[in-house]
């Protein structure tokens, strides 16, 4: 499929044409031809057309080979543009992911049913569901468009491309009708009323069944608009906003009573903190919930997103959980599931999903002791929004300057402007921090404190003073200026040029257990350097040697690698979330005396996990 959708990438701006050589293709490959569709004949390049040889060119790539329905599909979600995703957050989701859905959704369908797609982009759920409707009730696609599916999306080309998709299918079945009726609009579903729209869902009170794949935005990329139209949805009032969370209250909204939901979307929402409304949402309406995770695998081809089924009926229920894989959903039975009351769980907190056993050791852990968040600071790193600016390794140093080399030149940047700094994502030992080091330049001055309670604050050392004092630095950021601009899209402003882009974590001082945001082991790296800023990471923050050394311990023991593993957000290849929200719950247990010293003898990690195993009394 690479050639092909490296040929289709050359005329991506021009979306029409797109779609006229994807149809013209389908139809030639496939032996099919088109009489009376008035809509297919118009995306139908003819003998005569200025398209011809473009279409040729097009139709080689496939050696004569047909192009299959789902080819269809994945080349339309293919050639949405790169701009659109990022906005608009379209995935192509697979056909095994579909056909599940729709098989845990179809149980109560109907002859007459009413189902949408709320983000249906190109149509994959819609074209599925009209099959099998089509196949149970030997219904005709002519009335299946009419009377029983419906989809909105934001983008009109998007809709274009499903009523393809639908029109294609209805006439490779012999359906060649001049004029098809369907239920699609063009619309931001987080505005989008219903009722205003179709008379027959007003009257059916609601969708029998809504399936999809709501769209995969973050925060950053979230268009104006949109961003004022969350407002309106609860769900979406903790945190940092993802485009997918009120999808699951516009969802529910739309149902009838007793209908089902099936999505495929990301699974950060019952454990993170934007997802604390969402969790409250459910727990206040207890609907009918199975949830299968697909942990650290990465579902979509080239989208490093972490995905989850989710089925909800709008009935009161429980919440039903088991982990999987995607290949595996086929042999998925009740057995497999661990069933949850709404009660048991805390809304304010990640929801503990997991098996009885291992909840109650998730339990006993927070229980012991006190919340490693309350016992010590969790600090981010800084922020410079443009670190190879600002952070170098010196080839040398003359005259109290550093020698800074980067792809044109050499430049001297003066050593009392710089900072040392280090990098916690790519830490492993205290053997590697003298290595690992570089050098800051930090355009801050200590702030004079003029109240008792403001300690070690900092504010930047304006333009004149940089410019006179550190000559050198001036020149070379001076160099950069342009490209210091772009940080944050250009829309925020700086209290200077030369500022960091974020003011976070000027001036961390304390002795530090130092960690990355993800990890695939626990990674908590000593120093006593207080000054030593760090960024790409967090720490631990304590004036007291010996704290952090037996806490050190700990959090490099296998329960506290234990409770990230069931607790916190997984990635790919075993790796798992340290951000504060995820690890600032976790137990730390008192010790006496006597325990911390014979913690210290311990050298060999086995015996370093006994230890905790025992006094934290869990089976791991």
């Amino acid at each position: 499929m690479k050639i092909i959708f490296d040929f289709l990438s050359c005329y991506a701006s021009n979306q029409h044409k797109v779609n006229r050589l994807i149809v013209s293709a389908f139809l030639c490959l496939n032996h099919i031809e088109v009489t009376s569709n008035q809509f297919l004949i118009a995306l139908t390049i003819q003998s005569t057309d200025e398209d011809l040889d473009d279409l040729q060119k097009f139709l080689s790539l496939f050696k004569n080979q047909q192009i299959s329905f789902e080819n269809l599909i994945e080349i339309f979600e293919f050639v949405i543009s790169p701009a659109d995703k990022e906005i608009n957050g379209a995935v192509y989701t697979p056909k095994n992911i579909r056909t599940y859905i729709i098989k845990e959704t179809s149980h109560q369908l109907t002859k007459t049913s009413k189902i949408s797609d709320i983000a249906c982009g190109c149509g994959g759920f819609l074209f599925d569901y009209a099959i099998l409707i089509h196949q149970k009730f030997d219904k005709s696609f002519k009335s299946i468009f009419k009377e029983n599916l419906f989809g909105v999306d934001i983008t009109a080309y998007s809709i274009t491309r499903t009523k393809i998709i639908l029109s294609l299918l209805a006439l490779q079945e012999g359906e060649d009708e001049k004029v098809f009726e369907f239920n699609l609009f063009i619309g931001n579903s987080l505005a989008f009323d219903w009722l205003e729209v179709s008379k027959t869902i007003k009257e059916n009170e609601g969708f029998d069944i809504i399936v999809g794949n709501p769209p995969y935005v973050g925060s950053t990329n979230i268009d104006e608009t949109s961003r004022q139209l969350l407002k309106h949805w609860s769900v979406s009032s903790t945190g940092k906003a993802d485009l997918y969370i009120p999808f699951f209250e516009i969802g529910m909204k739309w149902l009838k009573p007793n209908g089902i939901l099936g999505y495929i979307t990301v699974n950060t929402f019952y454990k993170s903190v934007n997802g604390r409304a969402v969790r409250a949402f459910f727990n206040k309406n207890k609907y009918d919930f199975r949830l299968i995770d697909f942990g650290g695998e990465q579902v979509f081809n080239g989208r490093s997103t972490y995905t989850c089924i989710c089925l909800i009926s709008k009935k009161e229920g429980q919440i039903s959980f088991t982990k999987a894989k995607s290949k595996d959903l086929g042999k998925l039975n009740g057995k497999q599931f661990t069933k949850i009351a709404y009660h048991t769980l805390n809304e304010k907190g990640a929801w503990l999903l997991n098996k009885t056993s291992t909840k109650n050791n998730i339990q006993k852990i927070e229980k012991t002791g006190s919340p490693l968040g309350d016992l010590f600071p969790i600090k981010n790193g800084f922020a410079t929004l443009r670190n190879k600016i600002y952070l170098f390794k010196p080839i040398g140093r003359e005259n109290g300057h550093y020698l800074l080399q980067d792809d044109t030149k050499t430049h001297k940047i003066e050593v009392s402007i710089c900072r040392d700094a280090i990098k916690p994502n790519v830490l492993k030992s205290e053997n590697e921090l003298d290595g690992l080091k570089e050098k800051l330049i930090f355009p801050y001055q200590p702030t004079q404190a003029i109240f008792e309670n403001i300690q070690n604050s900092f504010s930047i050392i304006d333009e004149k003073t940089l410019k006179n004092k550190f000559h050198h630095t001036y020149n070379y950021l001076k160099e950069h200026k342009s490209e210091l601009a772009e940080r944050d899209k250009g829309k925020r402003e700086y209290p200077a040029w030369y500022a960091f882009g974020r003011t976070q974590a000027l001036n961390v001082q304390g002795k530090k257990l130092l960690f990355p945001y993800i990890s695939n082991k626990p990674y908590f790296v000593y120093t006593d350097d207080e000054n030593l800023l760090f960024y790409n990471g967090y720490a631990v923050i304590s004036d007291s040697q010996e704290e952090l050394l037996v806490l050190q311990k700990l959090l490099t023991s296998s329960v506290f690698w234990y409770y990230i593993k069931h607790t916190s957000k997984p990635y790919a290849n075993g790796y798992f979330s340290l951000a504060k929200n995820y690890i600032k719950n976790f137990g730390v247990c008192k010790l006496s005396k006597s325990e911390i010293t014979t913690l210290s003898t311990l050298k060999k990690k086995k015996d370093i996990d006994a230890f905790f195993i025992k006094k934290y009394s869990i089976i791991i």
